[in-house]
């Protein structure tokens, strides 16, 4: 069974989103709370069903630990991981 947990990578798969990289920062039964850091910011997550999402491997665990600690995780850390996460999926060097 799939793990949705804080900090987990995903994508969207459906809606106008589909294809953007998000982090997950809650996970309930069937809906999850994802951020981007800048169109979907920490204070106003997008809620999405858990069918309409693909978790992303390998899952980064600097980003779960953040998330699950008590360090405060800013929209600017969360823009710039996405940012680098999707270059370097891409196959591109930023």
């Amino acid at each position: 069974m799939l793990k949705y947990e804080p900090g987990c990578l995903a994508r969207s798969l459906a809606g106008r989103d589909r294809g953007r990289l998000y982090i997950i920062l809650e996970a309930a039964d069937e809906y999850v709370a994802l951020t981007d850091g800048n169109t979907r910011q920490m204070d106003r997550p997008k809620r999405k069903k858990k069918k309409h999402i693909q978790l992303q491997y390998p899952q980064d665990e600097t980003m779960k630990q953040k998330l699950r600690g008590e360090k405060n995780v800013t929209d600017q850390e969360i823009r710039d991981f996405l940012e680098k996460e999707t270059s370097s999926r891409q196959g591109g060097n930023k």
